[in-house]
């Protein structure tokens, strides 16, 4: 099988030739082809690891006008300081925001004034071989965190959740506009319509399900069902323990869960597999905490035991369950994906 294929397949789950193999990001690919004796292209590592989806989003700056600081530093298109920020910067410019109308008379990002054409050539190149998923990191709830400070937005969506709300949906109609010329430019080269959003810790959500099911699950839904129109799975990043939601997820049309990270459910694998593996493909698995620490026999014995859990019956994309961090030596990234691919 392809690539492509394989990816695919498992998603429908259907069995395939071996598990498919994936990674959000892999922070030290030059120290792993210096490991492995190659040169220094990304691509070439990822070909080795044997990474079978390729990831597409609008990478170039934005090309509106950028807003200034007081201080004169540059910001980004929302006016905060970085694009991920999860609400530990110190610019937030909605955090004294006290009515609708200052929602709605904030300079929101034009989600127009971006080089589309650029992903979409991106995506047909990497299409021909791989399964192309994007745009990704597209959050909702981390958004507003982000511009007004997580504790303040969580202050406002209780005491305040019209001004809340307002914001949520000035960034809903962002997020649903630019997914839009996203799914139409790129067209078929995008096989995976993939965002994400932040909502849980390892120790359960940060809002309540039914603060979830108010302000997020019917954007959410509305977003799915866009992609969902044009024949696309959907593939949705939530980390930490979202399980009190996942059958609200299920509902609204989630095919992928990433990342599936088992060290922080209130449940075993085998329950997971048991009770969502015939509605959901799940991706990640192995402890991307632990992989710093570990030796590589050990990685190998974690990652093939992910993957006769999850991967009974297909429905499993096998890989780290966040970022490969600098920090992993590159003989523990090499081991995890060799095990996949080689059993």
């Amino acid at each position: 099988m392809t690539h492509k294929e394989r990816q695919l397949a498992a998603i429908r789950h259907e069995e395939t030739d071996r598990v498919p193999i994936d990674a959000i990001c892999i922070e030290n690919l030059p120290e792993i082809a210096r490991y492995l004796g190659m040169p220094e292209n990304d691509g070439a590592v990822l070909d080795r690891l044997g990474i079978d989806g390729r990831i597409v989003s609008v990478w170039q700056q934005y090309l509106g006008e950028l807003p200034v600081a007081a201080n004169g530093t540059r910001l980004t298109e929302w006016g905060t300081e970085t694009e991920e920020d999860y609400g530990t910067n110190h610019h937030y410019p909605l955090a004294n925001a006290s009515s609708v109308a200052d929602i709605d008379n904030y300079n929101w990002p034009n989600p127009a004034l971006y080089d589309y054409a650029d992903a979409a050539r991106l995506a047909e190149e990497f299409s021909k071989k791989y399964a192309v998923r994007g745009p990704c990191w597209k959050p909702l709830f981390c958004r507003v965190c982000e511009m007004m400070g997580m504790e303040e937005a969580m202050v406002k969506m209780v005491v305040e959740p019209a001004v809340f709300e307002a914001a949520i949906e000035q960034v809903f109609q962002y997020v649903y506009s630019y997914s839009k010329s996203m799914l139409d430019t790129c067209g078929d080269s995008l096989d995976i319509y993939s965002i994400g959003d932040d909502f849980a810790t390892q120790r359960g959500m940060m809002i309540s399900p039914e603060q979830w099911r108010k302000f997020l699950k019917p954007r959410y839904a509305a977003l799915f069902a866009m992609a969902k129109k044009r024949g696309k799975p959907i593939w949705f990043h939530s980390c930490g323990d979202v399980t009190s939601v996942l059958p609200d997820l299920i509902d609204i049309g989630v095919d992928v869960w990433e990342t599936v990270q088992l060290h922080t459910l209130p449940m075993r694998p085998e329950k997971l597999k048991r009770e969502y593996g015939s509605h959901l493909t799940f991706f990640g698995g192995v402890n991307t905490q632990r992989l710093p620490f570990i030796s590589p026999a050990e990685v190998r014995e974690e990652t093939l035991h992910c993957i006769k859990v999850l991967g009974k019956g297909g429905g499993y994309i096998c890989g780290p369950d966040h970022h490969i961090k600098p920090d992993v030596p590159p003989a523990n990234t090499v081991a995890m994906f060799d095990a996949a691919v080689k059993g």
